[in-house]
């Protein structure tokens, strides 16, 4: 920061200084505030792991205890008995004390057995429902290992319960089944007397039906809060009010994996940090989530009485010492402006006297460098502008030469455009009534194949001779066997006709000049269909087509200069010919010639073929422009046209156009239109 000489030091040094204690204040806040945050995340993630470990470890004892009971109750000679005879009333009596038993001693709420059919015998704890269908988790895979099964699983009416199963043999023969479980409501109590903290557990609404979830919970007396969130229910919590979570926000089941997912919430003026894991149950099925609530109010409010005071007592000692440094420069500030007043009235004095003198001086040298600059510069002043007019001259008549050649070419493509629409359609008439004059031959091959056939085999020797006769005075063999050939030869020809008006199409088509990926022989080849009446049969044309890649170019703009080039080429061939045109790619280059063997240019005027209205046809032959159109249309792409002439053997141009990097070469096992080395003539192809 720069600061004048007239400013304030006070202001300088206090700024500084401000921003300074604010910046450290800033910084000590920050701090305080990091390090009890992160002392309340160590908390919780401490009471996190601690809540796992204990319903990892519980987990295991209730399954011990689960499967010990079940065994004492397996040993019990009357159960057995009544468990063989299916006697109901006996086992309700004997188990009921053992249930009240289990109950109070250990929290098992659910006492089944189950028939070696998988139906519910009894249930100690509801006597009143038994004869259903067995299809949960654990009780099939005890079926199925006829060993002891045991986990957590989600019944019907959302009752969240360890079960467990063991399958009752008396020697080697399956009696029943036995099963208990305990609700995970006795878990949360026992974990909250351990741990000390409050816990929530919620389940995903898409494993409950909300009928039987809210009948249940009424039959328990429980709330039923299926509204309170938009994917959870829930299930069971240690907190004493339900109505207080109406605004809370829990995290959702999915996100409970994540190692830094927690979330604060407020319930009751009390803030908690809430964290939680998914709860798979005995299937691996996510069915829900375990929700830890670790109450940070305590640690809020004490960190607000300490931090609030230091921020007093720090804000006072920075008051204190910006007001004193705010005095004792003010003095200075004082005396340094006397100072600086009697320094800078002298300075002034002088300044002004070196100001005149380099004003002076300055006009001197201005006016000498002028001088020096006009005498220097005249001459070549005066060649610029030569060489400017003659630019404009050579530009004025290029742009006269375009326009006189756009307005031939938009006649040319509207006459094209109406030429081609008035031949399409009768095209189409004939190519329609061609198909429909083969099926009719047909049917008529077919009717006489069967009117032999119907002769013959009434055995009418007279009247089969007679057909015979007709037949071959007629000569309706020949007929059939020629048909097809001319039906061919048609279709032939209207396939060419289809071809040059498709041709006089593409080439009448307005468009706005935009450069594209080309492909040059396409171009050549759709140009070469248009000029088909131009070639006849007097000019064999040969393409010697090699692997290049596709041109960034203008395509209507190169169709216009192989038009021009091969109307040329044409017009120098009197009688029979050839045009040659090869193609190859070279040091990032496309190079393209177009060989006649025509009558040749004079090297007189070789060197004037592209110069705009010069032409060496005769008058009402050539108006000159089209080679110039060809020149003007290559240089603007960036390329390079040159032409090789020798009079009475033929002429030869090369065109040069560069390889955009962002193509890719051809791929020379691709699908092409013609061949390399392919002799296109009027009359067929033929390898060349």
């Amino acid at each position: 920061m720069k600061h004048t000489p007239e400013e304030p030091i006070r202001r300088r040094i206090l700024i500084p200084l401000s921003l300074t204690f604010a910046v450290l204040f800033c910084t000590f806040i920050y701090s305080a505030y990091q390090i009890r945050a992160d002392q309340n995340l160590i908390d919780m993630r401490h009471n996190y792991e601690v809540t796992q470990a204990y319903i990892d470890v519980s987990k295991d004892q209730r399954e011990t205890l689960l499967l010990n009971l079940m065994i004492e109750i397996s040993h019990d000679p009357q159960l057995r008995k009544a468990m063989m005879a299916n006697d109901r009333d006996a086992l309700y009596q004997q188990s009921l004390p053992l249930f009240n038993q289990f109950f109070h001693d250990h929290g098992i709420s659910h006492f089944y057995y189950h028939t070696t059919a998988a139906t519910t015998l009894l249930r100690v704890h509801n006597p009143d429902e038994f004869g259903d269908k067995v299809a949960r988790s654990t009780f099939l895979q005890a079926a199925h290992s006829q060993k002891f099964a045991f986990g957590l699983e989600l019944g019907k009416f959302g009752m969240l319960t360890y079960r467990g199963v063991l399958p009752w043999q008396v020697g080697d023969k399956l009696i029943g089944y036995i099963e208990l479980g305990i609700e995970v409501d006795y878990v949360l109590k026992q974990l909250q007397s351990i741990v000390k903290k409050d816990f929530l557990v919620t389940l995903d609404k898409q494993q409950l039906d909300r009928e039987q979830w809210e009948l249940a919970r009424e039959h328990t007396g429980r709330s039923h809060n299926w509204d309170l969130f938009s994917d959870q229910v829930i299930a069971y919590q240690t907190l004493p009010d339900s109505s207080k979570l109406n605004k809370i926000k829990l995290l959702s089941v999915k996100s409970l994996a994540a190692e830094e997912a927690y979330s604060d919430i407020v319930i009751d003026k009390q803030i908690y940090r809430i964290k939680g894991f998914p709860l798979f149950d005995f299937s691996d099925q996510l069915i829900g989530g375990f929700y830890v609530l670790h109450n940070i109010t305590q640690q809020t409010t004490s960190f607000k009485a300490f931090i609030v005071p230091i921020i007093l007592a720090s804000a006072s000692l920075c008051l204190v010492l910006f007001f004193f440094a705010y005095t004792v420069l003010g003095r200075m500030d004082r005396q340094l402006a006397e100072t600086r007043k009697r320094l800078n009235d002298e300075v002034a004095n002088v300044t002004l006297a070196n100001r005149q003198l380099e004003e002076e001086i300055g006009h001197r040298r201005l006016a000498e460098s002028e001088l020096q600059l006009l005498n220097q510069t005249l001459e070549e002043r005066v060649a610029q502008r030569t060489v400017a007019l003659e630019e404009m001259n050579r530009e004025l008549q290029e742009t006269h030469a375009t326009i006189l050649h756009q307005d031939k070419m938009a006649c040319i493509g509207q006459l094209a455009a109406g030429i081609a629409h008035d031949i399409n359609n009768p095209i189409g008439f004939v190519s329609h009534n061609l198909d429909t004059f083969e099926r009719y031959l047909e049917r008529l091959s077919q009717f006489f194949t069967l009117q032999i056939g119907v002769i013959e085999r009434r055995g009418d020797n007279e009247l089969a001779a007679a057909c015979m006769k007709g037949r071959r005075d007629f000569g309706i063999d020949e007929i059939l066997r020629e048909m097809p050939v001319m039906l061919a030869e048609c279709r032939d020809g209207t396939t060419r006709i289809s071809q040059t008006v498709q041709g006089l199409r593409n080439f009448s088509c307005k468009e706005i000049p935009r450069r594209e990926f080309t492909d040059l022989h396409q171009c050549i080849d759709s140009t070469l269909a248009l000029i088909r009446h131009e070639l006849h049969a007097k000019i064999e044309v040969v393409r010697d087509y090699g692997n290049i890649p596709r041109c960034y170019c203008c395509a209507a703009q190169m169709n216009q200069v192989f038009l021009n080039l091969f109307i040329n080429a044409t017009q120098a061939i009197a009688g029979q010919g050839k045009i040659h045109i090869q193609s190859w790619a070279e040091d990032k280059k496309i190079w393209i010639t177009i060989s006649d063997n025509g009558c040749g240019i004079p090297p007189d005027q070789l060197e004037h073929i592209f110069e705009p209205f010069f032409t060496t046809k005769e008058v009402g032959v050539g108006t000159g422009l089209g080679l110039s159109i060809v020149y003007d249309i290559v240089t603007r792409h960036k390329g390079i046209i040159e032409a090789v002439s020798k009079p009475g053997t033929g002429t030869t141009f090369t065109l040069c156009l560069p390889i955009d990097l962002r193509t890719k070469p051809r791929d020379p096992n691709a699908a092409a239109p013609f061949s390399a080395n392919l002799i296109r003539t009027e009359k067929g192809d033929h390898r060349g």
